[in-house]
């Protein structure tokens, strides 16, 4: 049984991990919070298993549950609503940095868009996960997307070199946006209210 009284446990992705961690807010101190690895997003049954396996151990704990991620497999909605936990608004993690109106606006305009995390494991994304190699890299990138963003979080150095590296993999200019973590903060306040 839950109790109402604790601070619940925080259940999110790795992609935020840095974030979460440099915001450690009044309303964070007292929460747990594990991390799951990105990657996981690369394989969504394997995703939702992992995810249900942490859920189910923390309600059998006792603990309330709180959830940071976006809508990363098809199962989301229905984890968050079998198991009674709560879940950050935002359709992912690109959205809840961003807030929807500029996400909307720079998809439209064909960004793809690179997190620090991700960033620093592009290899792994690009070649391991994806199997793309320079030439169908291109193809396949600039079919569906016109440029690349890298999210500046504001937490590491831009990786300047790794940027180019991708951009020249991918045949797509890159550009930086700098953001705060508002939109962030906001949501977890909102996630924990």
């Amino acid at each position: 049984m839950q109790n109402p009284n604790h601070k619940p446990s925080i259940i999110a992705c790795s992609i935020f991990r840095k974030e979460i961690e440099s915001i450690k807010m009044n309303q964070l101190k007292e929460n747990p919070i594990h991390y799951l690895d990105s990657m996981l997003h690369m394989n969504p049954n394997l995703l939702d298993q992992t995810m249900k396996a942490a859920v189910n151990e923390e309600l059998s704990s006792g603990n309330n549950v709180a959830i940071i991620y976006g809508e990363c497999h098809a199962c989301m909605n229905e984890l968050e609503a079998a198991h009674d936990t709560k879940r950050i608004a935002g359709m992912n993690c690109i959205e809840i940095f961003l807030g929807k109106e500029q996400y909307r606006k720079l998809r439209k305009e064909g960004a793809f868009f690179l997190l620090p995390e991700w960033c620093e494991r592009w290899r792994e994304v690009f070649e391991k996960q994806l199997g793309l190699n320079m030439e169908n890299a291109q193809s396949f990138m600039q079919e569906m997307h016109t440029q690349l963003i890298y999210i500046d979080t504001g937490i590491i150095p831009v990786p300047e070199l790794t940027l180019k590296e991708i951009s020249k993999f991918t045949g797509l200019p890159y550009s930086i946006l700098s953001i705060s973590l508002n939109n962030l903060k906001e949501a977890i306040i909102n996630l924990l209210d």
